[in-house]
């Protein structure tokens, strides 16, 4: 008698055990990171992220692919007021100005002035880089630095699965 309510007893918490990781798998699921030339571009980006960067509002991003290097662009060059996100292998060799913590990885600033910022990630899926342009923007808005760029590199980071 007591040997069964013992395999019982285990039974039941194998059951339990093995309904809990179901019921886990739904909410908090984790994927593999997305390679960098698996992805869209395009994708990593979302109205609310590209909003606040963007004067003349969010159109559709126009991506291009040239030397191992996938890039999508919105905003406008004739307002010098541009976003891109960039995909690559490699990172760029310049110099690095101060680092930046989003969604857990330190990212390289490469450049940041009052009228544009390029930020970048490096990790073992590849290298994303968010670069704006603030134009005539620049002029009426009080953050010139590279934080401004920062929700936008968090949600593509996110997206692609780069987070710490």
């Amino acid at each position: 008698m007591r040997s069964s309510r013992t395999v019982s007893a285990a039974a039941l918490l194998a059951t339990a055990a093995a309904l809990a990781g179901c019921s886990g798998s739904d909410t908090g699921a984790t994927t593999d990171p997305v390679k960098w030339d698996t992805a869209r571009a395009c994708d990593l980006a979302d109205d609310a992220t590209l909003a606040p960067l963007l004067t003349v509002g969010v159109d559709e991003g126009t991506e291009a692919d040239s030397s191992g290097r996938v890039t999508c662009s919105w905003g406008s060059a004739e307002q010098l007021n541009t976003v891109a996100i960039t995909l690559t292998s490699a990172p760029q060799t310049a110099r690095e100005l101060r680092t930046v913590d989003v969604a857990g990885l330190t990212g390289r600033v490469l450049a940041e002035s009052k009228y544009q910022c390029i930020v970048e990630f490096e990790t073992d899926s590849g290298v994303l880089s968010v670069e704006t342009k603030f134009g005539l923007d620049a002029t009426g808005n009080p953050d010139t630095s590279c934080d401004r760029a920062v929700p936008l590199a968090e949600h593509a980071l996110g997206e692609l699965g780069w987070t710490a």
